[in-house]
């Protein structure tokens, strides 16, 4: 569904504003659940660095191993470091990763998706096909085989994930923008000699947006598993820097003994991705239109 154009020829935006939306996202049960864990998280990632009882990097061989008591509130790990210090840490490394790769990934795969659909031809079809041959590929396979080529490291993280999720972004700009070219308020701009940047800015991307941010929300989960995942395999984030991860996999060895630190890492992923994934769902229905209209 494309943006009916206001009078004067500019286009109304996608999706409820203001009072709308924040009637429609009182309403919905996921947006509000995921929105009050994502906002626990990235409170938890702002001030972990102040609130963390230990220094998460800080060693000491006479707890190690050690169960959860008033000293180590989740225990300690292989190397006596405060469990709960480094998932807390480990949140603002995960979410500082994820907000680096949608920001490279927003800026190119808008960019390209646009050029691809304005141009047409074979601007086009050398964009697009370069986005079928990143796709034919599993993401997460893909993410893993750039991290072992480049080395471990958090900019290796980064640029993994910023190639593996781009061109999703640039597919669905593409299909937007396609659905919106033939639309009056276009052909008046490109009629009155309106430069091209300009239409992309002021007309496409106020119509896009709505579906862009959902995918984006959606987008996070994602980004915080496989940078996870990259760095239980260890070609990720490495140490000190403290990593859900890297903490899965330290513990993994000792399940039956000591669980705590497999176990509170990993239940800090999960719910970190359900927040992540209920707030782009009820993003989805709120911004939907064809949700709206229902």
């Amino acid at each position: 569904m494309s943006a009916a154009p206001e009078p004067g020829g500019r286009p109304a935006a996608v999706g409820p504003r203001g009072s709308d939306f924040v009637l429609r996202f009182r309403a919905n049960r996921n947006a509000v659940i995921g929105a009050l864990i994502v906002a626990a998280v990235l409170i938890l990632a702002l001030i972990g660095p102040w609130i963390a009882p230990h220094d998460p990097a800080r060693v000491n061989m006479l707890a190690v191993w050690r169960a959860p008591d008033d000293t180590y509130l989740l225990g300690a790990d292989a190397l006596g470091r405060d469990v709960l210090s480094r998932i807390i840490l480990g949140a603002r490394v995960s979410l500082s990763i994820a907000v680096a790769v949608l920001a490279i990934t927003l800026t190119v795969g808008i960019a390209m998706g646009m050029i691809a659909a304005w141009h047409g031809g074979w601007v086009d079809a050398l964009i697009m096909r370069g986005v079928d041959i990143i796709f034919a590929f599993p993401e997460l396979i893909f993410a893993i085989l750039v991290a072992s080529i480049l080395g471990p490291g958090r900019l290796t993280v980064i640029i993994a994930l910023s190639i593996v999720w781009w061109p999703g972004i640039a597919r669905l700009t593409r299909a937007l923008v396609l659905s919106l070219k033939s639309e009056m308020f276009v052909e008046a701009a490109i009629a009155a000699g309106t430069p091209v940047y300009r239409i992309m800015l002021r007309h496409f991307l106020p119509n896009i947006i709505a579906p862009l941010i959902v995918r984006a929300s959606i987008g996070v989960g994602f980004i915080i598993m496989a940078e996870a995942t990259l760095s239980f395999l260890g070609i990720g984030v490495q140490e000190p820097l403290p990593t859900w991860g890297g903490m899965i996999r330290d513990g993994l060895g000792q399940l039956r003994t000591d669980p705590h630190l497999a176990l509170w890492s990993s239940l800090a992923l999960g719910l970190t991705m359900i927040g992540f994934n209920l707030l782009g769902d009820g993003l989805r229905d709120i911004l939907d239109p064809r949700v709206q209209d229902r």
